[in-house]
């Protein structure tokens, strides 16, 4: 079984692809990426809710502390190098969430709903429990990595990343 990772991560050391800066939706793939990005900041301009920040080389990455993605394309409409492409048929990426149970406030019997609340598709439910706090579970099927609750989340109990890709 072998993991795929980028030259940049190789040469850093870093060879688990656990750590991959998250791109801006509808990134073509990060190795890719690299090579069209000419780090002119437009997709960064144009994010209404202004998530989309500098990263390492000036590219473009995507910070949930700010806020959470609306998926209205408009960092797409203005990338001009193909570095971002949307596909209809596709979703805008592809990030594993997870919630820390260890750092979660309701797993330690303390009422928060800080996650469930801004979740538009429910992909947070909570679980509720006889005689115990509620406590929230992510359905990953159900979410589309909009980032809405990573922000509100005062214990950093949220976790957003790449999913590392595993070939056979």
């Amino acid at each position: 079984m072998t993991r795929t990772i980028s030259r940049s991560e190789f040469l850093q050391g870093r060879f688990s692809g656990k750590n991959r800066p998250l791109r801006p939706p509808w990134s073509v793939a990060d190795e890719r990426f690299l090579e069209l990005c000419n780090q002119c900041g437009d997709c960064k301009k144009h994010c209404p809710t202004r998530i989309i920040q500098s990263g390492r080389g000036n590219y473009p990455l995507i910070d949930f502390k700010r806020g959470e993605c609306l998926f209205c394309a408009e960092c797409v409409d203005a990338c001009q190098t193909g570095a971002l492409r949307r596909d209809t048929k596709s979703p805008a990426w592809s990030i594993s969430a997870s919630i820390d149970s260890e750092r979660c406030l309701a797993h330690k019997s303390i009422e928060c709903r800080a996650c469930f609340d801004p979740c538009e598709r429910r992909a947070i439910e909570m679980q509720y429990r006889v005689g115990a706090i509620a406590i929230p579970l992510l359905d990953a099927q159900l979410c589309n990595g909009c980032g809405a609750c990573y922000a509100p989340c005062p214990v950093d109990a949220i976790e957003i990343r790449i999913p590392v890709e595993v070939a056979a």
